[in-house]
């Protein structure tokens, strides 16, 4: 059996010695499921592990690669989707009680991609409950318990794609993939000190997935690194004619062989000294990244965000996007089934807003984006923390443990920005700290070169916690 130390290498590192035979995907596969069996059901890490069809997969890999038809970095490669993704035939609950025992006669696009290059599919990833779109006050909103960091089983794994972060952080997968309406990417990747990739709003195909918030959903990797990030993008994005929000804009990820010093970084620090929970040590490692990035030779000159209520705007859009995704939950009263209190009041909590407000927010939104792009005229990045704290307990009231704004988080999802999540070290409790960067539309190539640039020079990609 495969011990703990392939099982923590990135996909970039396993790759190379799939394609030379010397691990074999049948052997990895059997290793991550016999890991999943031990630890997954502590960390409440999957809704659903499918070993048979893993096996199934693994074996097609296999012989492939031994016939001489490789496919490419991902064929033999074990991973995760997180249960908004339709699989054929396989229940995809949307980590909700009320959606128990659904099932599709089709995979998601990005589903189908991953199988076409050959990766394993291990099994679906636990989430919070609709993917937290209607709210959600607590961490134990999901069908499959409270999400548990492999770091310390009492505190959060982040959410809403809280399994897809815990069985990267954890080893039970090569890679995982999430999803991300406001945070649900690079949260999770904050809190368990992995890398995660929110791509552009239209670079990755969300046919045959869960629609929370339909101008704001994007699907994206969780890794252990940019490289890993890179390589996955490349399989999954691209236009699908079954999806119309999809772009056609060309695909091109590889190195952009940009100097740091050419590149225009744009420094948003937060305000830890005045801000209610945040902590001290979470800005000292990201000082430190800070530092690492203007040794490697990129100089981000501080400056401010264009000044709108960009969070109300976009909360108020994604309420009422999602409220009409799941009308029909609560026209049959199914709604009443969700784990976390607070989504089934979300009609009467919001029964002030009226369309003219809708229309009013569509408007604001169109201005906040002239105003970003203006920005980004100026701008090639923002580096910026990705929270002021470290994961919170679970069972905690997240408004309290979490009261803080996400400026950069609310202009980004309702801009459609891309951004990467990357860890920075470890905080309060030795739990891991993180930051990100964001770029303008499309650009993912480049807060991939960075990303790649600063884990060259770090090691905190590498951590990984000892689950007992």
């Amino acid at each position: 059996m495969l011990g703990e130390d392939v099982l923590f290498q990135s996909v970039a590192e396993l790759a190379p010695q799939i394609r030379a035979r010397r691990i074999s995907p049948i052997e990895l596969t059997e290793a991550y499921l016999a890991r999943i069996e031990r630890h997954a059901a502590s960390l409440n890490a999957f809704a659903r592990v499918t070993p048979d069809l893993a096996r199934e997969q693994a074996r097609a890999a296999e012989k492939e690669i031994n016939g001489g038809h490789y496919r490419g970095p991902l064929h033999g490669l074990p991973y995760g989707a997180k249960d908004l993704l339709a699989t054929a035939g396989i229940p995809t609950e949307w980590g909700a009680h009320p959606c128990k025992g659904q099932t599709f006669d089709r995979d998601a696009t990005v589903v189908r991609k991953l199988r076409e290059a050959g990766a394993v599919l291990l099994g679906k990833c636990a989430m919070v409950e609709f993917a937290g779109c209607l709210g959600y006050r607590y961490p134990s909103a999901s069908a499959s318990g409270p999400g548990r960091n492999p770091w310390n089983r009492e505190r959060w794994t982040g959410g809403s794609s809280s399994g897809s972060g815990a069985a990267v952080a954890a080893g039970l997968v090569g890679f995982a993939i999430g999803t991300e309406t406001w945070g649900s990417i690079l949260c999770p990747s904050a809190f368990c000190g992995i890398t995660g990739l929110r791509p552009t709003y239209g670079r990755v195909s969300r046919a045959g997935g869960m629609v929370g918030s339909w101008t704001f959903d994007k699907i994206g990797p969780l890794a252990r690194s940019a490289a890993d990030c890179r390589l996955i993008l490349e399989a999954i994005a691209g236009a699908d004619p079954d999806d119309p929000t999809s772009s056609h804009e060309p695909v091109a990820l590889g190195t952009t062989h940009r100097a740091p010093k050419q590149i225009r970084a744009a420094l948003v620090p937060l305000d830890f000294a005045k801000t209610k929970m945040a902590e001290p040590e979470v800005k000292e490692r990201f000082d430190a990244a800070v530092a690492e990035l203007r040794a490697a030779g990129l100089d981000p000159v501080e400056t401010k965000l264009p000044e709108f209520p960009a969070s109300e705007m976009a909360g108020l859009i994604i309420t009422a996007e999602a409220l009409s995704t799941f009308e029909n939950f609560y026209r049959d009263g199914s709604i009443a089934k969700l784990v976390d209190a607070y989504a089934p009041w979300q009609p009467e909590i919001n029964r002030a807003i009226g369309c003219a407000d809708l229309v009013k927010a569509w408007r604001m939104r169109r201005v906040l984006q002239e105003k970003t792009a203006e920005f980004f005229a100026q701008w090639d990045v923002i580096v910026t923390p990705n929270f002021m704290s470290v994961a919170p307990p679970v069972a905690k009231d997240l408004y309290d443990t979490l009261p803080y704004a996400d400026p950069v988080g609310a202009i980004g999802n309702a801009c459609g920005l891309p951004a990467i999540a990357l860890p920075c070290g470890f905080g309060r409790d030795h739990m891991p700290a993180g930051f990100q960067i964001m770029a303008a539309p499309w650009d993912e190539a480049l807060l991939l070169d960075l990303g790649e640039r600063y884990q060259k020079r770090t090691a905190f990609h590498r951590e990984h916690p000892a689950l007992a």
